[in-house]
């Protein structure tokens, strides 16, 4: 009997992992430049974690390269084997800051990646989104979706989150990252979320991301997801 899970296309919780709600609008606008083109794209995948972006890319027949700076197979390979799509998928480890391709790609993602850039702040994400410039072909697009500095409130949430895990981070603000994505010679930037952060489960993230339907007529700065597209 053949697997069920083997021939269906992964669903958006799937892909994003958590608060789904918030970053599925990234999703959103990503998915022309995926799920409607007409011939196989080359895409990478930078800070790729579990992979769900490069399932969901090759689960729509495109090549991808899925990257973390080390342990990449070991790390996504277990999600795509869930898909039978690890022969559309290779590995590499590579740091952000030097990827070792020119002009290869059609296609870059990352979501939730340049604020643990070493080194932290400006320096590290202009140094990265420099490379990812470089190893997109032209006219090749960046799918990015980012945390990004919004409130006081969602800083103070996020430091003490962050003293149950490792590693430091930086969020940028709105102006910085519009000012990093001006190096490409177009670029889209969206925002998203306010309140869905602060559930302590995705059943509470998903309901509060309902509340932020409203709460998103709010000013940009209060959001916490910034989102679009660049090309070069």
């Amino acid at each position: 009997m053949s697997d069920p899970t083997a021939t269906r296309m992964p669903t958006t919780a799937e892909i994003l992992g958590w608060d789904v709600g918030t970053w599925s609008v990234a999703l959103d606008a990503w998915r022309p430049y995926i799920e409607s083109v007409g011939t196989t794209l080359d895409c990478l995948e930078v800070g790729a974690g579990p992979g769900g972006p490069s399932l969901w890319m090759a689960s729509h027949g495109h090549e991808v390269t899925c990257t973390n700076r080390s342990d990449s197979r070991a790390l996504a390979s277990p999600l795509h084997e869930q898909f039978s799509q690890s022969s559309r998928i290779s590995y590499h480890d590579i740091d952000v800051t030097d990827i070792p391709w020119r002009a290869r790609f059609d296609v870059i993602v990352f979501k939730s990646v340049i604020g643990g850039v070493q080194p932290l702040g400006s320096e590290g994400r202009s140094r990265a989104l420099a490379e990812i410039r470089r190893a997109l072909r032209p006219g090749g697009v960046l799918l990015y979706a980012e945390n990004v500095r919004a409130t006081a409130l969602h800083g103070l949430a996020r430091a003490a989150a962050r003293r149950r895990r490792s590693g430091p981070w930086h969020y940028p603000t709105l102006a910085e990252l519009e000012s990093e994505l001006s190096e490409f010679s177009g670029h889209t930037l969206e925002t998203t979320g306010v309140l869905a952060m602060f559930g302590l489960t995705e059943r509470q993230r998903r309901l509060f991301t309902g509340v932020d339907r409203v709460l998103n007529r709010l000013p940009p700065s209060w959001r916490y997801v910034a989102y679009g597209v660049a090309s070069t």
